[in-house]
């Protein structure tokens, strides 16, 4: 009792025959499998070329972001000196300043309505050459703004200034681009003080 008949299979011959695909390679220091030296150059290859790859469309997208928040930016400030102009009964206006990048000021009318941007209080300070590198006020091109008015200029003329009631004294555009020209924007004030930002999309603007 307790013995194996002469004609009973082993438990070794009644399991499958299986062997892992893994078991082929050589076995690193521990007992692990390790990767052949072509396995290594071909994953590495493949990484090269997808980092090749994904690189440049991640520097045009982040100049692409880059150009949108600057005309974000230009249209809230532009919001901003129209409403204290029209709570302050008195003028707020945006000056550029020329430099690389975008840099301007908004500033309130010491003597109103005089506007003198060499001696009136500033009252934001803005310059976005360093955070917004690959940015600046640039036509890119564009000979007339989204309404179709010709320009020659990518900021206009002189002071941006506000009245009293928050109105306009004239209508002007901002127009900002990204260093690879792929990006542009535009930001308009109409004569009702109403700003928008706009897309230029092959060669309209949207």
């Amino acid at each position: 009792m307790g013995l194996r008949s002469m004609g009973e299979p082993t438990r070794s011959a009644q399991l499958p025959m299986w062997r892992s695909p893994w078991r082929s390679r050589s076995l690193a220091p521990g007992g692990q499998a390790g990767f052949t030296l072509m396995e290594l150059m071909v994953v590495t290859s493949l990484m090269l070329i997808l980092i090749g790859i994904a690189v440049p469309q991640y520097k045009s997208l982040t100049l692409q972001l880059r150009t949108s928040a600057v005309a974000t930016q230009i249209a809230s400030d532009l919001n901003y000196a129209r409403v204290m102009s029209l709570r302050t009964a008195t003028p707020h206006y945006i000056s550029v300043t020329p430099s690389t990048g975008v840099v301007y000021k908004v500033q309130r009318s010491a003597a109103p309505p005089a506007i003198a941007p060499a001696t009136d209080p500033a009252v934001r300070n803005i310059s976005l050459g360093t955070t917004m590198s690959g940015v600046s006020f640039s036509l890119n091109g564009a000979t007339a703004d989204p309404y179709g008015n010709p320009v020659a200029t990518a900021t206009p003329a002189g002071s941006f200034a506000f009245n009293s009631r928050g109105l306009p004294l004239t209508t002007g555009t901002f127009f900002v681009a990204s260093s690879d020209n792929a990006n542009s924007y535009a930001v308009t004030v109409t004569g009702s003080g109403r700003v928008r930002i706009w897309r230029k999309s092959g060669s309209t603007w949207q």
